[in-house]
């Protein structure tokens, strides 16, 4: 619920206070602290347990912290220039952040991001002054910056549907990853990991009463390291056994829970299985009805709210979602993302089983695998590409560097773990995490995360394999920490997902947008795409042999919302749009 940004070097402090407006919807409150080459601006909720209430600012440091520790403290700003010197503290660091120290004495800025990205922290270098920032629309709040698309960005977007990795689509522009502390001293830049994900297997977690035992424990505490005394707290609750499990432990913590789901109508898939979860449970359920008018009409702001393109079309539910639990009067919601990636979720299975028949599937490496698993531009470039574009986008390496890290990774052995450290940082960390922080801050709301914490994570990683993924059944050991806690029929059923109905809404509701964004004369004017191929997508026709229909919706989604991002933020250079409050 709050934003940072500052810089160091001869830059006017002035520039603090624009950036500080670029995202004022991240609180009621500002502070500014600078001295001579450096200034830190903090945005923030006032009266927020668990929240620095101003920039730290006394004879040693500048400091200043978006977002919480967990467990929280009264002020991290305070806290801050202690823990980052200190290595048995950073081996503890949890919560959901992004830090900046400006250490007077050894002038050395140190920024700093929580483990799994729930927060933001992006910097560029402009005039000889190194500027950063939780939002992008902060730095292109200051003067005179270059505003230029990445095309090798945008190139990795319509692969993964959010863009992976350190770039971002403005050239010039680079993302401090998670679990990163970066460096800024003297005119140099040193990036360090203090958090890394390593499978360590304990064979006694074969024993399935131990493994239990020790996921009940880490969940539960997951839970209450992210409460500070809130009388109530929201849930958005899908029906799936994550965000049921996270409404179990939160009621075992003895917090009264107002959860909140999403109903699509006639679409709906999970609707009934929430319903379900909240009756036993017996907490208080709110259906919010999305239709694809009501994304429609929030179009334009999502995108500059969402700050960086992201092609999942789960975005404009969310942040519907969001605005019906902070009008509800919750300062706070918690979630239930992050138990696919820790406890072998959907990607999982064909993943695994694309492994053991490789030798069918001869032409097909681990990474092309990975990389087809997304549904959307991934070998399709020569169709959807203009040939301008296509000289621009780089070698065809770009994507799978991104890749080889984690799937080829020595932090684990066991193929599965290194499927799960992929999605952890891939999606968990850089698509899931910041688009849920974005559709949830913009209204003042605080979105907490119990999967992805620290412990629990690491616990995940002690897991025999067969404890994750046993035989066709996915998060098997999760699921047996439920047992007797929620009903049969919600913990061993088949996942499906939300579901939104984006090829019914691409091809009814939103076809005014669509043609608006993505058709011919759109097209003709950016110069990146050939017609021929989305004009197919327009008319609800895809690939012959895809399977689920709605991939053309979504195909159709992730180019459309990269035109309105280029729009709002390349050639409006972010500056909020006329007509949004």
């Amino acid at each position: 619920m709050s934003a940072i940004c500052g810089f160091v070097g001869p830059g006017d402090p002035g520039v603090i206070q624009r950036m500080l407006d670029a995202a004022a919807y991240r609180g009621d409150n500002s502070a500014i602290a600078s001295e001579p080459s450096a200034g830190i601006g903090y945005r923030f909720w006032g009266g927020r347990p668990g929240k620095s209430d101003g920039v730290r600012d006394d004879a040693t440091a500048l400091a200043a912290v978006a977002g919480s520790f967990a467990p929280p403290v009264a002020s991290p700003a305070t806290e801050l220039a202690r823990l980052i010197d200190d290595p048995a503290r950073l081996a503890a660091l949890d919560g959901n952040f992004a830090a900046a120290n400006w250490d007077k004495n050894r002038r050395r800025l140190t920024l700093l991001r929580d483990p799994f990205g729930v927060r933001g922290m992006v910097y560029v270098m402009h005039a000889g002054v190194f500027y950063f920032a939780s939002e992008l629309k902060q730095l292109l709040a200051i003067p005179g910056l270059p505003i230029e698309p990445d095309p090798i960005a945008i190139h990795k977007y319509l692969t993964f549907s959010f863009t992976p990795g350190e770039d971002v689509p403005i050239k010039g522009v680079k993302r401090l990853l998670p679990g990163n502390i970066a460096t800024w001293q003297d005119g140099a830049l040193s990036i360090t990991p203090y958090f890394t994900l390593r499978e360590a297997i304990d064979p006694a977690l074969a024993d399935q009463q131990q493994a239990v035992r020790l996921v009940r424990e880490r969940t539960r505490d997951a839970v209450a390291r992210r409460l500070n005394g809130e009388a109530e707290v929201g849930l958005f609750l899908s029906g799936g056994v994550d965000s049921a499990g996270v409404g179990v432990w939160l009621k075992e913590a003895g917090v009264k829970v107002r959860a909140f789901t999403l109903d699509f109508g006639r679409h709906s898939i999970e609707k009934e299985q929430a319903a379900l979860v909240a009756k036993s449970l017996d907490i208080p359920l709110t259906m919010v009805p999305v239709s694809g008018e009501d994304v429609g009409r929030i179009l334009t702001e999502l995108i500059w709210k969402l700050d960086l393109p992201f092609g999942d079309p789960v975005t404009g539910p969310l942040y519907l979602m969001a605005k019906a639990a902070r009008e509800a009067g919750l300062n706070c919601v918690f979630n239930g993302e992050g138990g696919d990636q820790l406890f072998g979720g959907w990607t999982s299975k064909p993943m695994v089983a694309a492994e053991i028949y490789s030798g069918v599937v001869a032409d097909n490496t681990r990474v092309e695998r990975y990389l087809e698993s997304y549904h959307r531009f991934y070998g399709l470039e020569d169709q959807l590409y203009s040939p301008e574009f296509a000289k621009l986008v780089g070698t065809p390496g770009v994507r799978r560097a991104v890749l080889e890290p984690y799937l080829a990774t020595t932090n684990a052995e066991t193929f599965l773990n290194r499927i799960r450290l992929t999605d952890i940082s891939l999606k968990g960390s850089q698509n899931i995490l910041p688009r849920m922080d974005r559709t949830t801050q913009c209204w003042g709301l605080d979105a907490r995360t119990p999967m992805f914490d620290r412990a629990l994570a690491e616990a995940s990683f002690r897991l025999p394999p067969q404890m994750k993924l046993h035989g066709a059944t996915e998060k098997y050991v999760l699921k047996l920490s439920l047992q007797n806690k929620l009903p049969d029929e919600i913990i061993w059923r088949r996942k499906y997902g939300m579901g939104v109905p984006i090829r019914d809404w691409t091809l009814g509701a939103l076809r005014g947008s669509i043609e608006d964004l993505i058709g011919p004369a759109a097209l003709n004017r950016r110069g990146y795409f050939r017609n021929e191929y989305i004009d197919e997508l327009r008319q609800g026709r895809d690939l012959p042999d895809e399977v689920r229909g709605r991939r053309s919706g979504e195909r159709l989604w992730t180019l459309a919302m990269l035109e309105a991002w280029l729009r709002v933020f390349v050639d409006g250079k972010g500056r909020k749009p006329e007509g949004i409050a």
